[in-house]
Formats: C-alpha cells, sequence, structure tokens
C-alpha cells in the first residue's frame, strides 16, 4: 500500500505541474491581450512642458562661456556632444544611453550624467526621449525608476505619443517604429546642430 500512495502522489503533482503551466499561460496570453485592447492611461505629472524652447549656443564662442543653469558650472565639450545628439532625436521617437554613447564612443554612464544636468530642456534638447537600452523609463532630472521626476517624464513621452506598460517599459507593440538611433556625428570640430523639434 505504501507504494501505491508514493506513485499517486507523484502522479497528482506531475498533472498539477503541467496545469499551473498552462494556467500561467493562459494568464500571460490573456495579460497580453488585456494591454493590447486598453487605452493607455495617462500619468499624473507636475511637469508636462514639451514645448519651451532654451536659447542654445551654437557657435564656438558662445560655447566656451556657457553657464549650466542647473550646476552653476561651466558646460564640458563632451555635455555639448551629448546634447548635440539628443537634439536630433524627434518628437514621438526614442533613443537610447547607449545608442547616444555607442554614436559618441563614449559610456552610457557618462551620457547620462550629462544628461541628468541637462539645462535646455524640454527644448532643443529632448532628454526625456532618452531610455535605458531594454527600453526601460529609466532615469530624469537624476531620480532613476519611480517618483515625480519619472513620472513627469512618462508624461512628457505620453503627449508625444509614447506608451509604456505596467512595468514601464515601452509597451511592446508600439517599439517598431519609435526607436531613432540615426545620429548625425560631425566627423570634425565644426560645430554644426540641427535640432529636431
Amino acid at each position: 500500500m505504501p507504494a501505491e500512495r508514493t506513485i499517486v502522489r507523484r502522479t497528482v503533482s506531475a498533472v498539477s505541474a503541467a496545469t499551473l503551466k498552462s494556467t500561467k499561460k493562459t494568464a500571460q496570453a490573456a495579460h497580453i491581450k488585456n494591454v493590447a485592447i486598453h487605452e493607455p492611461k495617462k500619468p499624473v505629472a507636475v511637469d508636462e512642458d514639451i514645448s519651451t524652447v532654451h536659447p542654445y549656443p551654437l557657435t564656438a564662442r558662445e560655447r566656451e562661456n556657457a553657464i549650466n543653469q542647473n550646476t552653476g558650472r561651466k558646460i564640458t565639450v563632451f555635455q555639448f556632444q551629448v546634447y548635440d545628439l539628443c537634439a536630433q532625436i524627434p518628437k514621438g521617437q526614442i533613443s537610447t544611453y547607449k545608442h547616444i554613447s555607442e554614436a559618441l564612443q563614449s559610456s552610457p554612464r557618462a551620457v547620462g550624467q550629462a544628461l541628468k544636468i541637462n539645462p535646455y530642456a524640454p527644448l532643443p534638447v529632448p532628454c526625456h526621449r532618452v531610455l535605458d537600452s531594454k527600453l526601460y523609463i529609466g532615469g530624469f532630472s537624476g531620480q532613476w525608476g519611480e517618483g515625480e521626476k519619472i513620472d513627469n517624464k512618462k508624461a512628457k513621452l505620453f503627449h508625444e505619443g509614447v506608451v509604456f506598460d505596467e512595468t514601464d517599459h515601452v509597451a511592446v507593440a508600439t517599439r517598431e517604429n519609435l526607436i531613432f538611433d540615426g545620429f548625425n556625428v560631425p566627423i570634425n570640430k565644426k560645430i554644426k546642430v540641427t535640432a529636431a523639434i
């Protein structure tokens, strides 16, 4: 008799595991279906501004004396390189710290540090359009993951047509045409900026 009980338990366990897997797949399919059906929910934010344009230094002389109003320090050549590329991201599209860093042959962290103190936001340097490489919302103004500043970033992107899922990643169904990586990186040191407002 004890042997029969063991066999019965194993059979029940195997059936339970198969049922669990089936239930999980059904739940995931239903979840994906629900995400596609529901309208995107507008994020609650304090700052949804996506239209203010700040004066942006274009000449070498203007840049030489440019002070970052957020830090009180001079803006470095590297920071201007990051801002120049970020300014190329069109409205309704996004890029990543990685795409910008690869274009500059730098690191994503260095790009993030430059954008963290961006004095030309929201335009002509729309740093809210830059996400992490997995298309997670990432950081904004020194905050990462969640909080008031991240809510502001989500709201800005929402107004530009970018939709996030419940895990704060760009919704899978909308990713295909959103990613911008066609940066125009000047070969020489001559400054040439075309902002995509």
